[in-house]
């Protein structure tokens, strides 16, 4: 009996480190190779500081969880800034790194011995000595663990997770810190990691580096892809299988000569087999409205005037210039892709912004979001200097921009990527998440009643709980407005916005971008089709070999004689 208890304590321990490594990879799309280091980290400090120290629990779990989260900030902060790439060979490296540092500071860690009498947990008189009782305490840390993943996947941080997964241009471009959202989804996985270690040492009394190599991660790895990538109750399946099926091979008889290698060969045909015919995992991660864990009757139908009445509450005096730029100038190693470059926004019009291919004007719109920084110039938004500041405060500020390539989130659905970019969510910030969850599940309900008014204006409200990948093009670009209205920004950016449509469809979206002017908003078009120009802007910028040549009505441009030669015939 004791050896299937065993089973089940390794169960529980494998279910926090896949789970834990799913918030990484399922959930942020985050690669790294660095888990047993962690899971290592948390063993080696509770052995350390119980051994040593003598400290009483909760006192040595509190300092292994603090330890590897604080170390996985340390090596996810350098590596996360340059690029995500950059992860992987660094939490490679720190994994290498820990084991090495563990094998040679043997006066802590005692080397190659490893540190043995680690206490178990209990008092003089009783202590969780079997795999019985120590079950118990198994049972409760992985619950308690994968709680407070389930908790930070279905929060509104876990949401702009996913998002961010999918694409993170697009997530920084509704509002969303990307660099926090990482150095903290990875310092959640690490401590939840570092939990499992403590259980480890205390369940062996013994802790040594042979537990925690490289070879470790890939087997936890293997449990988040078995089970399902963004999907916790997969994590757990993963584990029980991984962990359970080598010892259940033990009970098939075999040749003796041949069982163990013969056993191996069974173990690797049924995986092979689980990942032939589930490649996404025996649990793939839900989508649609379970994805978005919205129960019926939470999306009400959305009031038809409450999208007139939520653009009204931002309105401005019409006329107004909000954004200014002037002198931008940006270079690319010997090329100039924007010199000398100056427009005006203001509230209420609509400004085209046209030119040929390469004559910058996706440059532009990059420099006047915070993707990129001008060599020279200054943006001025209501008078402040904005020139320095990254996308996400620019969005916070009043600046949102969209893209070419639409970049929906397009395996949440539409409902989510209304809410995603809906600003200043008390759910954004983990504290809240666990500290102040009925505020958040409060403001939660009144942010669906905003997204669906949203989707109310731009006419998408009865495709609220649809996935986004199976809309209709024209539904696409019309996602791509309500999106941005989301943010509640007042300069609105739009990047080919009406590409690719039909006369008839442009016809319907028309009225949607017009009333956006009409409400307040200070909006600015790159567009390559003229129709679409003098039906919708009251101002057109003609942008060449990144220059502003020409800027005044659409007919005074197409009156242009140079300008019609160079672009409009």
């Amino acid at each position: 009996m004791d050896y299937f208890l065993h089973i089940l304590v390794m169960i529980c321990l494998y279910a926090i480190l896949a789970s834990s490594f799913n918030l990484l990879i399922g959930f942020a799309g985050l690669f790294a190779l660095s888990h047993a280091a962690f899971y290592a980290l948390g063993a080696y400090a509770t052995a350390i500081v119980t051994t040593q120290l003598g400290l009483p629990f909760p006192l040595p779990l509190l300092i292994a969880v603090a330890f590897a989260a604080v170390m996985s900030v340390a090596i996810a902060l350098p590596a996360l800034r340059v690029s995500g790439h950059y992860l992987v060979v660094v939490s490679l490296a720190f994994q290498i790194i820990v084991l090495e540092v563990i094998l040679n500071w043997g006066g802590l860690t005692g080397g190659t011995d490893g540190i043995s009498g680690v206490p178990k947990y209990g008092g003089t008189d009783w202590a969780l000595d079997s795999p019985g009782s120590f079950l118990v305490a198994a049972a409760i840390g992985a619950a308690a663990c994968i709680w407070i993943c389930r908790r930070l996947a279905h929060s509104p941080f876990g949401r702009a997770l996913r998002a961010m997964r999918e694409n993170e241009a697009a997530a920084e471009a509704v509002g969303k810190n990307i660099l926090v959202m990482k150095v903290t989804v990875f310092a959640f996985s690490a401590g939840l990691a570092a939990v499992a270690g403590a259980l480890f040492a205390r369940y062996f009394s013994y802790v040594g580096a042979q537990s925690f190599t490289i070879d470790e991660t890939i087997y936890i790895l293997a449990m988040v892809i078995l089970g399902g990538t963004g999907n916790l109750w997969g994590s757990i399946l993963g584990a029980a299988i991984l962990v359970a099926l080598p010892e259940l091979l033990k009970f098939v008889e075999l040749p003796v000569d041949i069982a163990d290698k013969l056993r191996l060969v069974i173990y690797g045909a049924i995986l092979v087999l689980i990942l032939r015919f589930r490649p996404e995992g025996l649990l793939p991660e839900p989508k649609g409205r379970e994805a978005a864990d919205l129960k019926d009757g939470a999306i009400a139908p959305a009031d038809p005037h409450a999208g007139e009445a939520l653009l009204a509450a931002g309105a401005g005096q019409a006329g107004e210039a909000v954004l200014l730029a002037s002198g931008l100038a940006k270079r690319f190693g010997g090329i100039t892709a924007v010199t000398d470059f100056g427009i005006e926004l203001h509230r209420g019009r609509i400004t085209g912004l046209i030119g040929p291919n390469g004559a910058g004007k996706t440059t532009a719109f990059n420099l006047l979001t915070g993707f990129l920084r001008p060599d020279a110039g200054e943006i001025r938004l209501r008078g402040q200097a904005i020139g320095r500041r990254k996308p996400h405060t620019l969005v916070e500020a009043g600046v949102a921009r969209s893209f070419q390539d639409l970049r929906l989130f397009t395996k949440m659905t539409v409902i989510e990527n209304v809410l995603v970019a809906l600003p200043r969510q008390s759910g954004d910030d983990i504290a809240a998440v666990f500290f102040r969850p009925f505020r958040v599940a409060r403001e939660e309900r009144d942010n669906i009643a905003r997204a669906m008014a949203v989707l109310r204006f731009v006419e998408l409200d009865a495709k609220a709980q649809e996935v986004a990948e199976n809309l209709s093009y024209a539904e696409e670009k019309l996602l791509v407005v309500a999106r941005l209205l989301a943010t509640g920004a007042d300069v609105l950016l739009f990047d080919e916005p009406l590409s690719g449509l039909d006369e008839t469809t442009l016809q319907e979206i028309f009225p949607v971008i017009r009333r956006l002017a009409e409400n307040g908003k200070a909006i600015c078009i790159i567009e390559h089709n003229l129709d679409v120009i003098k039906e919708l802007c009251d101002t057109v910028c003609f942008l060449d070999e990144g220059r502003a040549m020409a800027t005044g009505t659409p007919q005074e441009l197409m009156e242009n004689p140079e300008l019609a030669e160079r672009y409009f015939k």
